[in-house]
């Protein structure tokens, strides 16, 4: 006889890519039925915050680890390691880091050691994840076809194979004694990087997952079991891409040697490095051959090429660490202002103008600022920034591009029509949809880690602290400031 499931489960299901203003379009029409009806009745659905850079495998952190990219020393899809960058050419492979090929998997090793939530719930299992660390042996499904398939796909388009593929293998899942289920459906963000966030196609990938929904929800049911905890979300939106501007490009027709991907790596005598996430934003990296573990401040960055870049129109905004080594500069062509934590307080300072949109000078708690901030073009950017240069991996220059732009070339095959990866709105807001009660005060993705954890009744190790806050805490919050 089979091992009953445990009393109370959760299921997680990412439709990577998916924006929020599609999903309830879809759902307003009625395309959603099963989404709506097993998920949203019982729960709702709320406009949530991702992570900077808002780029697959990079923005999945928050979900399985509860914690920021910056935190885990994840500065984005690619980096560079400053030390190795010095070293021979193979040194020189390692150090030139790209979750987008063979070294995908080292994003689970590179990660610095902390639980995820497989570590902490041993009965889990995950459906199509980049992020397996921590999984028991067999706990990893769907993992070659993801490979093999997500390989074609990415030049063929043949997404809805992979997305089936991953349909049939949670539903086969259905009936193991599992407490936790991580199930990742790529079509949204492959299709739409190939055509438009908006095509047929890529809503006709929304109608699958909500299919795959309803078959799950069938199998549990007609087994007589209690349904799970249901967590519907996104990593990132997307836009479509009218403006291809390449850093690495411009800087060597302005004589300046650039390591970059996939070819450069190599590049002999660089002045500097392009490190690119999403594609919409990238991290500078200067002086790569040097060998310097030490990251640059302001004043140390060249200044002709910071003004090169800050000057194009793909440039939303730059951000680097500050000269005094106390918290971060954030500068536009005109503006310029200082962020800084301390005391439990993010401190907003403009000094020119007002990059961030936020009206003035603002010493606020971590989640008045996310509120305040969700009305302007970069929501959430103050704590983004500030948790991206806490890695020491992170770029000596940040760039987020503004809407309609990224920062790769036309070359890049296949030419990527839609993207993701800056901190504008339509790339951080992501939807968070939960067949259990959701606060009405704003959340981010990494506060489902330890909501989940709580819904499991499973504690923290000693030691042990998250970047996120659980539902019910949320809540507690809103309900004391309404009264």
């Amino acid at each position: 006889m089979a091992t009953p499931p445990p009393a109370n489960r959760a299921v997680i299901v990412l439709i990577d890519g998916a924006r929020v203003d599609v999903l309830r379009d879809l759902l307003r029409r009625g395309d959603l039925p099963n989404l709506a009806r097993w998920v949203i009745e019982p729960g709702g659905l709320r406009t949530g915050t991702t992570v900077f850079p808002s780029t697959t495998g990079v923005a999945y952190i928050p979900f399985l680890f509860g914690r920021y990219p910056g935190s885990v020393d994840i500065p984005g899809i690619r980096w560079l390691d400053r030390r190795g960058a010095g070293g021979g050419w193979r040194e020189q492979w390692r150090a030139a880091r790209s979750y987008c090929g063979v070294q995908g998997g080292w994003l689970n090793t590179d990660i610095v050691a902390t639980p995820s939530i497989f570590d902490l719930v041993p009965e889990s299992i995950a459906i199509c994840t980049p992020l397996t660390r921590g999984l028991q042996a067999g706990g990893n499904r769907c993992a070659l076809r993801r490979v093999v398939l997500g390989s074609v796909a990415h030049y063929a388009g043949t997404y809805p194979a992979l997305d089936r593929a991953v349909a049939q293998a949670w539903l086969d899942a259905a009936d193991e004694p599992w407490r936790f289920l991580f199930v990742v459906f790529p079509g949204v963000d492959g299709i739409s990087h190939l055509k438009d966030p908006l095509h047929a196609a890529v809503l006709e990938s929304y109608r699958l997952v909500d299919c795959a929904i309803g078959a799950f929800v069938a199998r549990v049911r007609k087994r007589g079991r209690e349904l799970p905890a249901f967590f519907v979300v996104s990593d990132h939106g997307m836009t479509v891409m009218r403006e291809h501007t390449d850093p690495a490009v411009l800087l060597e027709r302005d004589g300046v040697p650039t390591l970059r991907h996939p070819v450069h790596v190599w590049r002999r005598g660089a002045r500097v490095a392009t490190m690119v996430s999403g594609n919409a934003s990238v991290q500078l990296y200067f002086d790569p051959r040097s060998a310097r573990e030490r990251s640059l401040t302001e004043s140390e960055i060249p200044e002709a090429i910071l003004e090169r870049l800050l000057a194009l129109p793909a440039v939303r905004l730059a951000a680097c660490r500050a000269d005094s080594a106390r918290g971060i500069v954030v500068r536009t062509q005109n503006a310029r202002a200082r962020l800084m934590e301390s005391a439990g307080l993010v401190r907003y300072e403009p000094e020119t103008g007002d990059p961030l949109g936020l009206g003035g000078y603002l010493e606020l708690d971590d989640r008045d600022l996310l509120s305040r901030t969700r009305e302007t073009d970069v929501p959430d950017a103050p704590r983004q920034l500030l948790q991206l240069f806490r890695s020491p991996r992170a770029g000596d220059l940040a760039l987020a591009a503004a809407p309609g732009a990224d920062f790769r070339g036309p070359w890049e095959i296949p030419e990527h029509r839609a993207g993701h990866g800056s901190l504008i709105a339509e790339h951080m807001e992501v939807p968070i949809a939960a067949s259990v009660t959701l606060p009405e005060t704003a959340i981010r993705t990494v506060d489902l880690m330890p909501t989940i954890l709580e819904r499991l009744d499973v504690a923290l190790p000693s030691g042990v602290a998250l970047d996120g806050v659980p539902f019910s805490k949320l809540a507690a919050v809103t309900e004391h400031l309404v009264r």
